[in-house]
């Protein structure tokens, strides 16, 4: 025999070995591939119902949200009626009320003058 039939036999042989370690390998890694495999099926075929369900309740959501926002938008318009509302009342009794007040003022003013005139006549002529 040769050296290149040693060498060819030697290589042979080596990648024989590797061949049959590559399988003996790759055996177990096909089952944790076909294992990862049906459990991404099951998690994906269990969550699929999850998430059709997390949908339609974020959908209520932004409708009740939307109906919030609504109301939130009458009760806004109902406020401001009520402002202009307490402004014209509070025009309507209050001015009148100062027209009142300051007529009576001025009636009080003008009695307490005539009434020190009266003192004052009433003093010149004792």
């Amino acid at each position: 025999m040769t050296s290149i039939e040693i060498v060819g036999i030697i290589a042979i042989i080596l990648i024989s070995v590797f061949s049959l370690i590559g399988i003996i390998i790759s055996v177990p890694l096909f089952k944790v591939l076909v294992r990862l495999k049906q459990t991404a099926e099951k998690i994906n075929d269990s969550l699929m119902p999850v998430t059709d369900e997390l949908n339609i309740t974020v959908k209520k959501m932004n409708e009740e949200i939307g109906n919030i926002g609504q109301l939130t938008k009458s009760v806004g318009s109902i406020v401001e009626q009520l402002e202009k509302i307490i402004k014209l009342a509070r025009m309507l009794i209050t001015n009148p009320v100062i027209k009142i007040v300051s007529t009576a003022a001025g009636f009080m003013n003008a009695m307490s003058k005539d009434s020190k005139k009266n003192n004052e006549t009433n003093k010149e002529e004792t």
